[in-house]
């Protein structure tokens, strides 16, 4: 019996000495604009971001406001930059979201409020 415990404890080091590897979960990082920026009025403006695609990311999904999302696939080669469309005056929010290759949303996302006189 007390070789089954002794076992048992060295398997339980070994486990608890191991590392851990956790799934790579992806990550989105918005370079520009930056969080309470203040932005001209005037079209021109860019997002600017990178993009770690998770192990179910396929692309991303751009949202300015509550505007219908653009989809944004060539994240292979990040940093990447899309022109925003043209904001009126005041607070907007852009948020950047992984998605699957059915458009489903992982999880992964990141976003900024800036606004725009």
């Amino acid at each position: 019996m007390k070789r089954i415990i002794s076992l048992f404890f060295g398997f339980a080091l070994v486990a608890l000495a191991s590392p851990v590897f956790a799934a790579d979960s992806g990550s989105i990082t918005i370079t520009s604009p930056t969080n309470g920026e203040v932005l001209p009025s005037d079209s021109g403006n860019k997002l600017a971001f990178n993009v770690h695609l998770g192990p179910n990311g396929n692309h991303v999904h751009i949202y300015v406001d509550d505007q219908n999302p653009i989809v944004f696939r060539d994240v292979s080669h990040c940093p990447c930059s899309i022109d925003l469309p043209v904001l009126t005056s005041g607070k907007h929010t852009i948020v950047v979201k992984e998605a699957t290759s059915s458009h489903a949303m992982t999880g992964v996302q990141a976003s900024v409020t800036a606004t725009v006189k």
